[in-house]
């Protein structure tokens, strides 16, 4: 067993206890009366086997009608009411308080997530146990929460049941007794091997719902008809069936030999042993007919309590292995620290020395390692993707970065929003190290519109605001869809900025062309009040005419504001105050357009190269 999966008994007490106390806290109702449907059950089942001992027993040395009458009457009432408070919990509180639950602690999952670095992300082991997490959380806490019910309710059972046994044969109390200990190691046991399967299989599974969600997204559709994908995911989608197969093959096997013949074996022996025994001391004249009759039942009825309670017991080390990793998700701190929350009016931005790796923008708890069993996704691992950068942006400037895929122009950015922390070197707003501010209250000074933007399945109102719509936001959306450049399409459309975008929930929705659907992405910027503007290859999805006319509107719009825009092509270039030309993560050359084009130097050829397409556009 690995390091991992070794757990001390106190761990185990604290990591249950630690998800019973998250349920507590989160609904204290669904708490309470798991407990109380536990104690009902307990008495239920308690009360069966009495009344079954007791009447059966009774009517061996002659019963008194009256007697039965009152025995029955009794036991009539206590299931009626016993019955009717369990069908109202199953079936009307029970669902509601999960559903309130799996809210609560997605919530809190989401808010997690949301503040980790996004270093993190470019992990596959992290990224792994964020969706473990992710599909765990709730469903672990209830199966933690529903087993304490279900364990008080048998501990209040056998407690009974083990008194009448008792009182019949001492002998047959400690064979039961022992022969539930073996179903305990049993249960260890097939935990952990129960553990190391889903492990192994958790990746596979993930890579066939990838697989799934291409097949049932509309944002693959074309290429999968178009393009041999189809091919290879079919492939990919075989191979990892394959590996699931192999691996239910080979943890199969060890549960049938520890189930099928360990513990079913031991099981069946025991229990025909004690009726033996029993059948004995009826032809000896130790036991009455009705008692034996009633006590079979009962051995069959504390041999089930007694398995399922020490099922139930030997699921907690079960437990506390998922526990123990949303726990360490929960744990996990970010390695950009929060500070000062009173961000000053923004003057200057400055990139002093600056170089930057992937390979050391993970958590240390999250590095490759050469034993892992990932492979590091992004292709600048180990590589300095940034070197030795000096810059410097003041207040109202236009700003281009430019140069050709790779240079490190993406990376740039994020090192601005402090998504990551340069590796070298300090970038300082207004003198100061970004490090000193809050990294949420610092980039709500920056308007940011990515190149791998994203549209929401929601109206266009809330798309612009990225948040929820009021009806006092009309004016400000409509402005920002106006800076950018998307009121004649806006016009086409019948409910306007309430129109639903993507079919995904509505079928009055619409489906933007990737132009469009950009031009959304860019109104963000306009909806609200960032001295700070950044555009990363914000018209590659545009003709150049519309280009043209979005840099011109973009321009007219942010008045006294800095803006940034980054990218591969040099149609933006012209208008900018200075350009930053950047080659394999390097700051090349700088300048305005006129003195990088008299440099003659790789800014020089790159624009050359572009002129043709763009002649009318820049001339």
């Amino acid at each position: 067993m690995s390091k991992r999966q070794k757990q001390k008994f106190s761990s185990i007490l604290k990591n249950n206890a630690t998800m019973l106390g998250k349920v507590a806290r989160h609904t204290p109702d669904y708490f309470i009366l798991m407990i109380v449907e536990g104690v009902i059950w307990g008495l239920i089942n308690s009360a069966a086997a009495l009344f079954q001992y007791n009447l059966l027993n009774a009517v061996d040395r002659g019963l008194d009608f009256l007697y039965a009458v009152r025995i029955i009457a009794v036991m009539a009432v206590f299931y009626l009411l016993a019955y009717a408070f369990d069908k109202w919990y199953l079936c009307i509180k029970n669902p509601l308080m999960q559903q309130k639950l799996h809210l609560r602690m997605h919530e809190e999952l989401f808010q997690k997530s949301r503040s980790l670095d996004l270093a993190c992300f470019d992990d596959p082991e992290f990224y792994n146990d964020f969706v473990w997490a992710m599909n765990e959380s709730d469903t672990r806490a209830v199966e933690v929460l529903e087993d304490t019910g279900k364990l008080i309710n048998r501990f209040v059972a056998s407690f009974t049941m083990f008194g009448i046994l008792l009182s019949v044969d001492t002998a047959i109390a400690v064979i039961l007794f022992l022969s539930s200990m073996i179903t305990v190691v049993c249960n260890l046991i097939g935990n952990n091997i129960s553990f190391r399967h889903s492990k192994k299989t958790n990746p596979l599974f993930r890579k066939k719902s990838y697989i799934n969600r291409v097949y049932h997204l509309s944002d693959y559709a074309k290429e999968l008809r178009i393009r041999r994908a189809d091919e290879l995911l079919m492939k990919e989608y075989d191979d990892n069936t394959e590996k699931i197969i192999a691996a239910d093959k080979k943890y199969g096997k060890r549960y049938f030999f520890l189930y099928g013949i360990g513990w079913e074996a031991v099981g069946s022996v025991t229990f025909f042993a004690i009726v033996l025994y029993m059948i004995t001391l009826l032809e000896k004249g130790s036991m009455e007919v009705g008692g034996f009759a009633a006590s079979v039942g009962l051995i069959w009825s504390i041999r089930w309590m007694l398995v399922d309670l020490t099922e139930r017991l030997t699921k907690y080390p079960r437990h506390s292995l998922y526990i123990e990793k949303y726990l360490e998700f929960m744990r996990f701190e970010p390695q950009i620290k929060s500070g000062r929350t009173d961000i000053p009016e923004f003057e200057s931005l400055e990139f002093c020395n600056v170089s930057f790796s992937y390979e050391f923008s993970s958590h240390p708890k999250y590095r490759f390692h050469e034993d892992d069993d990932v492979i590091p996704t992004n292709e600048y691992d180990g590589k300095d993707v940034l070197k030795n950068i000096n810059l410097k942006i003041s207040k109202g400037d236009k700003i281009a970065i430019v140069g050709y895929n790779g240079a490190g122009k993406t990376t740039l950015i994020k090192l601005m929003m402090r998504l990551y922390d340069p590796t070298e070197g300090e970038i300082l707003y207004n003198g100061v190290n970004i490090r000193e501010y809050d990294p949420e209250a610092y980039r709500k000074k920056i308007g940011t519109v990515f190149q791998d933007y994203k549209i929401f399945a929601s109206s266009i109102a809330e798309n612009v605001m990225n948040d929820a719509y009021l009806d006092e936001d009309e004016e400000t959306v409509l402005n920002a869809l106006h800076a950018a450049d998307f009121t004649e399409k806006l016009d086409t459309l019948e409910e306007g900025i309430h129109t639903h975008l993507t079919r995904e929930f509505s079928d009055k929705g619409t489906n933007l062309s990737g132009g469009e659907a950009q031009k959304i992405a860019i109104a963000r910027v306009f909806a609200r009040d960032y001295p700070i503007i950044i555009m990363d290859e914000p018209s590659s999805a545009l003709d150049p005419m519309a280009e043209y006319h979005l840099n011109r509107s973009i321009l007219e719009n942010t008045e006294g504001k800095t803006v940034i825009f980054i990218s591969h092509r040099l149609s933006t270039t012209h208008i900018a105050d200075r350009i930053y030309m950047f080659d394999a993560g390097r700051l090349a050359e700088e300048g305005s357009h006129a003195e990088l084009l008299e440099l003659n130097g790789k800014y020089a050829e790159m624009f050359r190269v572009q002129s043709e397409k763009y002649r009318e556009c820049a001339g």
